[in-house]
């Protein structure tokens, strides 16, 4: 009892990696098998198996795959004892016979029962590869990261793969920036609202991971034509567990608690956030008016904005196992804040010799107060086939939104013009889902999933304009033309088949469509103002892989997806809050449509060397883009317009090494050339881009940890021009104190540049433009985390999956 004892312990405490004993003996006998739950039939990833001789030596080990599979190789025949355990199951040993006469030796389905016990005084010491690569999408590992501890989202996916993310946040995939982001496979109100923001709200330290999906199959809803990010939080998978972590710098400040717990067949997890961030920023804006090509009137303006941020988000998950083929769910994620965007505006106007025409200070005080909410509901069936399975979803998510703003422009110390803008949101959605899982053999080699889904949008926006030409006691007149209720509603009805088949001699093929009808309405409270649309799209999708062997893995696939606007995209309520450059929304976009085609190679070699390199091809239709004019007083109007389509290519390879046991380096690069076409506007722009940035960790002694990050982005063309390069970079140095699971982390962000530069130019016939933008993150930080509770194993909650909304952009 004791020695097997003593063998069951090797497994767990000692870190393996498959093929480990190869390296020193001749391969000679494999042995496969798949580890299950002996309960709900599911498999188990991730179990630790071993094998051992008669004389309790370890002869070879594994850990089985995402699909419970594994494999091993023995260099001889014999009588020898498998050994397999996982936290949260009883540890299994059974005898293990080697022909000599057989190559393969293929076992039944080894199954684990659940185990209440606890362990302890035994550490599991591993540590995950930073990027890996599984089938249809690339992982990033962001808790094996240091430098993420006390960030926030988008410091975690500035580090992701085939991803760049801007100083303010705005996340791009190859160059695109029309993707969807998932929290836990779910969609979130508080991302679609502004998926910077809420980056900026969400703390890393309750990310587990992010799933880069560049070729989504029909079982993702269409939306997002670049592809799909899918946030994984951190699970509860102890009885009791916690962590607290505060993070100070001379740019933000932050506490994030998180809590879960478990008893019998209920579970439940708490997290939460409070940030107060500084946004800190300045634009010097420079602006030719131009007539037949000739040079009429020039428009400098130097702005200055310093704003602080208060928000607040938090999630309460709540599950239940009723029986061991069942389970509901229920989450509640809220979040509220106030994200001002208050400003200081010197602006000078002259004529092209220089002789000044017009000269002005202008303040303005904005508010943008938001409160919102994500209650979703979840039941799961298992089957009595294995792998068979339904899952019914439900979310609600309401929120309110007040993005008001005053304005006063002085010249020679008098008040000349006044404006109030008041602009209030209220928004519903609700979402019902419907999925099922049938394997159509036995041995799970083809599978059919299929689905249904709804989901019905609710705004209601009021906007209310007045101005005064002259300081108080000036009456404030309102601006019947620029005053109204915009009632907008975007209803989905969608259904998908999916086919999975796993075919001989190592090929993998998936094939499926979706069909979604969109229907939206709109109307204001002028007479003859309403409007309507119906857009039916049909979504093919399609992939094949084929593993060349244990390492390598080729993969072909093509996929078509869409973008449609939303209220932020159609809000005709004009932001004058600069009166010299108006944003406006367009009541008549349409959908844009993308197709694209990707060929990548995988390659994992048995010392954890990780390299990823794809090529891809995107055809994009009607493409949403942002359309600057200027009329003949300089006034320059963005609006979104369906008038220009655009063709990219490009490659992206992702990378990871350990050149020592104590040093590991990961690297990214993506380059991709962006051709916009627009008849309507005779505009071509064309282009090469390209990021690259480079991680790397060094583990000294004592539980000390250094880090070192750097990203270079190439200049980016646009559809009226381009951006220039930048970078960032980042040092990080982690200290643990095991005695106590605290860990203290420093971080300098930048630390010898005070801003991110950056300059944008635009040109077209009537205008051009250039404005240099300097962003202000040079940071000094400190967080510290502490870790507390027991081991136990808590299954992963389902969640909806509704990604098919639009999300607005910041900057």
């Amino acid at each position: 009892m004791f020695r097997k004892s003593i063998g069951y312990l090797l497994w767990i405490v000692i870190p393996f990696s498959t093929g480990a004993f190869a390296q020193t003996n001749p391969v000679a006998y494999t042995v496969r098998g798949v580890v299950a739950d002996s309960a709900s039939r599911q498999v188990i990833p991730y179990v630790t198996i071993g094998i051992t001789d008669e004389q309790q030596t370890p002869a070879a080990s594994a850990y089985s795959g995402e699909n419970g599979a594994f494999k091993m190789s023995l260099p001889k025949a014999g009588r020898y004892q498998l050994v397999l355990s996982s936290v949260g199951y009883r540890p299994v040993s059974r005898p293990l016979l080697i022909d000599k006469d057989k190559t393969t030796h293929q076992l039944d389905t080894v199954f684990l029962s659940g185990s209440t016990v606890q362990l302890s005084g035994i550490q599991v010491i591993s540590r995950r590869q930073l990027i890996e690569q599984k089938p249809g999408m690339l992982v990033y590992n962001a808790e094996s990261d240091i430098s993420n501890r006390g960030g926030t989202a988008a410091d975690v996916l500035r580090k992701a793969p085939a991803l760049n993310v801007d100083p303010q946040g705005n996340v791009t995939m190859r160059g695109s920036g029309t993707l969807k982001i998932l929290i836990d496979g779910k969609y979130s109100g508080q991302i679609a609202r502004s998926p910077a923001d809420a980056l900026n709200m969400m703390p890393a330290n309750i990310i587990r991971s992010v799933e880069i999906i560049t070729s989504p199959s029909a079982r993702y809803d269409a939306e997002g034509a670049a592809g799909v990010i899918n946030i994984i939080t951190k699970k509860g998978n102890k009885s009791f567990s916690g962590n607290l972590e505060a993070m100070a710098s001379n740019r933000e400040q932050a506490f994030n608690p998180r809590i879960s717990l478990s008893r019998n067949k209920w579970n439940m997890s708490l997290h939460g956030h409070l940030h107060r961030l500084q946004d800190k920023s300045s634009a010097e804006m420079e602006r030719t008016v131009l007539d037949k090509g000739q040079p009429t009137m020039v428009i400098r303006q130097e702005t200055r904005r310093n704003n602080i941020m208060p928000h607040s988000s938090g999630e309460l998950a709540l599950g239940l196992l009723p029986d061991s083929l069942s389970e509901i769910s229920l989450s509640v994620n809220g979040w509220l804040g106030n994200w001002p965007d208050n400003s200081r505006q010197h602006t000078l106007i002259t004529l092209p010799d220089g002789t000044t025409t017009d000269q002005y200070q202008q303040q303005v005080r904005s508010k943008e107060k938001f409160t919102g909410a994500d209650i979703a509901l979840g039941y799961t069936r298992r089957l009595k086939r294995d792998r068979q399975e339904i899952t019914l979803l439900a979310q609600f998510s309401p929120s309110k939104e007040n993005t008001s703003y005053n304005s006063e422009q002085h010249s020679d110390d008098k008040i000349r013009y006044r404006e109030d803008n008041v602009n209030r949101t209220t928004n519903r959605e609700w979402t019902f889902q419907a999925d099922y899982t049938h394997p159509l053999t036995r041995d799970g080699r083809y599978t059919l999933q299929s689905g249904l889904k709804s989901i019905f949008r609710h705004a209601d926006k009021q906007y209310q304009v007045r101005a005064a030409d002259g300081p108080p006691p000036a009456a404030m007149v309102p601006q019947q033309d620029r005053s109204d209720n915009f009632i907008y509603s975007q209803d989905v009805l969608a259904g998908y088949l999916l086919l999975k088949m796993k075919l001989p001699r190592g090929w993998n093929a998936e094939a499926g469509s979706r069909l979604e009808n969109t229907h939206i309405k709109g109307r204001f409270n002028a007479p003859g103002s309403a409007f309507s649309n119906d857009f039916l799209n049909f979504i093919p999708t399609a992939n094949i892989s084929k593993k060349l062997n244990e390492a390598q893995t080729i993969t072909l696939s093509y996929t078509q997806r869409l973008t449609r606007p939303y209220i932020w995209d159609l809000n005709p309520n004009a932001n004058a809050s600069d009166p010299r450059n108006i944003t406006v929304g367009n009541p008549q976009l349409r959908p844009e449509t993308m197709h694209q085609g990707e060929l990548s190679y995988g390659w994992t070699s048995p010392a954890g060397t990780f390299i990823n390199a794809a090529a891809f091809l995107k055809k994009t239709d009607n493409t949403i883009i942002d359309l600057t004019t200027t009329n003949a007083a300089g006034i320059a109007t963005t609006r979104k317009e369906n008038l220009a389509g655009n063709t990219q290519y490009g490659i992206n390879l992702s990378g990871s090494v350990s050149p020592a046991p104590n040093w590991s380096l990961n690297s990214n690069v993506n380059i991709n050339h962006l051709n916009f076409e627009s008849n309507a506007l005779m505009i071509v722009n064309t282009g090469w881009a390209a990021d690259f940035n480079l991680n790397a960790l060094y583990k000294l002694p004592g539980a000390v940890s250094l880090q070192a990050f750097g990203e270079y982005d190439t200049r980016i063309v646009t559809l009226q021009g381009h951006k220039t390069p930048r970078f960032y970079y980042s040092f990080s140095a982690k200290k643990e104190i095991k005695a106590t699971r605290m860990t203290v982390t420093l971080a300098a962000i930048n630390p010898f540049n005070q801003t991110i530069r950056q300059k944008e130019y635009i040109h077209a016939a009537s205008f051009r433009s250039g404005v240099l933008n300097r962003y202000y993150n040079q940071a000094l930080k400190i967080t510290l985390n502490w870790e507390f509770g027991s081991m136990f194993e808590q299954r992963e909650k389902k969640k909806i999956s509704n990604d098919d909304v639009r999300e607005q952009g910041k900057g």
